[in-house]
């Protein structure tokens, strides 16, 4: 029967456009838009670089890298022609013997900083500028006191002693990982670093499928006046019709996750292919729940007016669209209670570490299935 019910909603056009491509053209646009009002959101921030040296590049291309400020590399004329026009909030100039100065070990007024009284933002620049310049003095003197050293005992040194030094110094400013999760696959131990928490293109695939499991159950609203009925007399019973076509739209939803777990590898590099197996838990936890929620409704439009207030309430507290740790500690100790967590995850971890997220998304299918059963005993 299930297999049948799979064949009817295939030969309906639109329903298949909207599972299998809405909720990707969704994430796909809405994921675009949010790249880049926070790329706009950034400080413009000129940098001019008169020296042409290996640090003052070196610094430029650290600076470059900083998410929160967005960093140009202008000539002078054009620098101070855009911070004329408020088009830039600063110029910061790595002026000729800028290297010099920092391998005399000189860090004080190494950079001239050219800015207007509407800059707001100076401050925080100059002292995200001062750290990488603090970080190239560091690194200079450090060689210098190991040169100075090996010549004061009489040590051979190598010809490549002072570069050695220097990158090792160096390599003491780079982060350690936020964490390290060691654990063991088929008798391998594996260890996986950094950040697992991610916000981007599969947080709003889950908002955008959600949502679509909800406008898509509404034939639980549709058929109760007449359909359902009719089916108490038939030898599966209404239990057994209802099982099938949820069943139905669950193994549609798989595949829809399947297909957008495919195109996001390859547009955006997915890495694991665990990422797939949450996605598809997921969508079994959001075919339960629309299910539900429409078995508590009796008209359609009012149905559709709640199921979008709560499934973007539902994704805004579950960290769908941004970082909820940002609002509220509470909020996100909430959120770690939500099916929305399982999408999180840049790295797919095992299942024993993500227990947590599993048990809440099978505590949710079970109760949603026992509350709609008991909803359907009510139908007369």
């Amino acid at each position: 029967m299930i297999s049948e019910k799979i064949k009817q909603l295939l030969k309906r056009p639109m329903l298949v456009i909207m599972i299998f491509f809405l909720p990707l053209i969704g994430t796909i646009i809405s994921n675009s838009f949010l790249a880049k009002v926070q790329s706009d959101s950034k400080i413009p921030v000129a940098l001019v670089d008169q020296d042409h040296s290996k640090m003052s590049k070196q610094v430029m291309d650290r600076l470059q890298k900083t998410t929160e400020i967005q960093f140009l590399s202008l000539n002078e004329e054009q620098a101070r022609k855009q911070l004329a026009k408020n088009k830039i909030d600063s110029i910061f100039m790595f002026p000729n013997g800028f290297q010099q100065e920092v391998e005399a070990g000189n860090y004080q007024g190494v950079i001239d900083l050219l800015t207007l009284p509407s800059s707001v933002a100076t401050e925080a620049v100059r002292e995200v500028v001062a750290s990488e310049v603090t970080r190239l003095t560091t690194n200079v003197k450090a060689a210098n006191e190991v040169r100075f050293l090996y010549r004061v005992y009489n040590i051979h040194a190598e010809p490549d002693l002072w570069k050695e030094a220097y990158r090792y110094t160096d390599n003491q400013w780079k982060p350690k990982p936020l964490m390290t999760i060691d654990y063991e696959a088929q008798g391998t131990k594996h260890t996986k670093q950094g950040n697992v928490q991610m916000t981007g293109y599969v947080p709003l695939w889950g908002f955008f499928t959600l949502l679509l499991c909800c406008i898509t159950s509404d034939w639980m609203i549709k058929e109760r006046k007449h359909l359902f009925k009719r089916m108490k007399t038939m030898q599966k019973g209404l239990y057994g019709y209802i099982r099938s076509v949820s069943a139905a739209y669950a193994v549609l939803y798989v595949l829809q996750a399947l297909i957008s777990f495919t195109l996001f590898k390859w547009l955006y590099g997915v890495e694991s292919y665990g990422v797939l197996l949450y996605m598809c838990i997921y969508v079994i936890v959001c075919v339960a729940f629309s299910t539900w929620l429409a078995s508590e409704s009796q008209r359609v439009g009012s149905y559709y007016m709640i199921s979008v207030v709560m499934v973007t309430g539902l994704s805004i507290i579950g960290g769908s669209f941004f970082p909820v740790g940002e609002l509220s500690a509470t909020i996100e100790r909430i959120s770690q209670w939500l099916p929305q967590h399982l999408l999180l995850y840049q790295h797919a971890l095992p299942l024993t570490f993500i227990w947590k997220e599993i048990a809440v998304s099978i505590a949710c299918i079970c109760l949603c299935a026992f509350k709609l059963v008991w909803n359907v005993r009510s139908i007369k």
